[in-house]
């Protein structure tokens, strides 16, 4: 199996390629060009890196939230377009997940926290050991206070978010640590052929998971990634 990476979900863009039990290739950016303009050629220039001509992928990958729902979009259509295109099966990573797992720690408790807006942060619990991820608690969204109070002591921590809760995790007197990284494109390729392999492909016509609802443009709530 050859499967394609694709990791829209914050403000850096990475693609990534997984083949034979390993990462072959990967690629990450940050710019000021948006994602929709610098994907497609980033996967190009990926598959020249990685000699791994387009014909030869299998699957593609994609971080399916949680995430900045104009920049999902983008991973996501790309995702589809492409799946359609080469005639491969499709399947969605948990962006949280993806992220926890390109911290490549070898044990431990980690903690992913995203800023969510409207004092609101998406978070997930999982524990890593002989690299291998465990999830404890599933994707949610929380306010800043609750978010905080679920946080195991001695937890890593990652993400946009963790400034918005360590004021509560330091009132609660919680011991954590803190590191910065972002979700790998190589990472989310492997986690998509894991769970390929375990659950199959997602309908093409699926889009990214939402887990909240917000208000936009003055016109009521609307479902949010």
């Amino acid at each position: 199996m050859i499967c394609l990476g694709i990791d829209t979900s914050g403000e850096t863009l990475s693609v990534g390629i997984y083949a034979n039990g390993a990462i072959i290739g990967e690629r990450t950016s940050k710019g000021e060009s948006p994602h929709s303009v610098m994907i497609l050629p980033e996967i190009q220039t990926l598959c020249r890196e990685a000699a791994v001509a387009p014909s030869r992928v299998t699957l593609i990958a994609v971080t399916g939230g949680p995430g900045r729902y104009t920049a999902l979009r983008v991973g996501m259509a790309t995702a589809k377009g492409l799946a359609l295109a080469w005639g491969v099966p499709m399947t969605r990573v948990s962006a949280l997940e993806a992220m926890a797992v390109s911290l490549s720690l070898a044990e431990g408790i980690l903690v992913p926290v995203l800023d969510a807006r409207r004092r609101l942060v998406y978070t997930a619990v999982f524990e890593m050991r002989d690299n291998r991820i465990r999830r404890i608690e599933a994707d949610q969204v929380l306010p800043y206070g609750a978010a905080a109070a679920r946080i195991p002591g001695g937890a890593i921590l990652t993400g946009d978010g963790v400034p918005l809760i360590e004021p509560f995790l330091k009132e609660a007197g919680i011991g954590y640590e803190t590191r910065t990284g972002v979700i790998r494109g190589g990472v989310v390729a492997k986690l998509g052929a894991e769970v390929f392999g375990a659950s199959g492909a997602d309908e093409l016509l699926e889009g990214p998971s939402y887990i909240r609802k917000v208000e936009t443009h003055g016109h009521g709530f609307h479902v949010n990634p």
